[in-house]
């Protein structure tokens, strides 16, 4: 379902691996591995921070950044975490940069 959210058509042969789960080459596309980083935000994270309540109806997410190193593997666990490396006051608002 993402990788048709994302672009990926059942018409473009190329794009099978992305769509198929019984594709011989199924692979998730990189761009995937930013749906995890939204668990320190919603899921825990920005949402517990005593002092700084977060309606998370009026977020606007500004931007976001993946580096891939290797290739991401079919099955394992993984552990997503994230640290507060700023908070900046824009007067109707704040941006709060996190690192992870």
């Amino acid at each position: 379902m993402y990788a048709l959210g994302v672009g990926a058509s059942m018409k473009l042969p190329k794009d099978l691996k992305f769509l198929y789960e019984g594709s011989s080459d199924f692979s998730c596309l990189p761009t995937f591995g930013v749906i995890i980083a939204q668990k320190s935000m919603t899921g825990g994270g920005l949402a517990e921070i005593p002092g700084l309540p977060i309606n998370f109806a009026k977020v606007l997410h500004g931007e976001q950044y993946l580096q891939i190193y290797k290739p991401f593997p079919r099955a394992g666990k993984l552990k997503c975490e994230a640290v507060i490396a700023d908070i900046l006051d824009k007067g109707s608002g704040l941006v709060i940069v996190l690192d992870g």
